[in-house]
């Protein structure tokens, strides 16, 4: 399946808006985030380090229902002042 995952903060400025990635049916948040890691290993630390969102809830352990039209976002942690 492929899922269009958007991107936030530093991995969108690395990235872009938006990255494709192929997973399996019912995928974990670890194994989308594995998915994004591949395409861009430079990255792979931050994004081990960044939450999951599907549909603008961030997501718990286990298998997740996601689809092409669902939306998945990716947050690394930010900081600021």
């Amino acid at each position: 399946m492929q899922l269009h995952v958007k991107l936030f903060a530093m991995l969108q400025e690395q990235l872009g808006d938006v990255i494709t990635v192929s997973v399996q049916e019912q995928p974990t948040a670890d194994q989308i985030k594995q998915a994004v890691a591949d395409a861009s290993p430079n990255l792979r630390q931050l994004i081990g380090t960044a939450r999951l969102a599907v549909n603008q809830e961030f997501t718990t352990s286990g298998p997740l229902e996601v689809g092409s039209n669902d939306e998945i976002a990716l947050i690394p942690p930010v900081s600021g002042g």
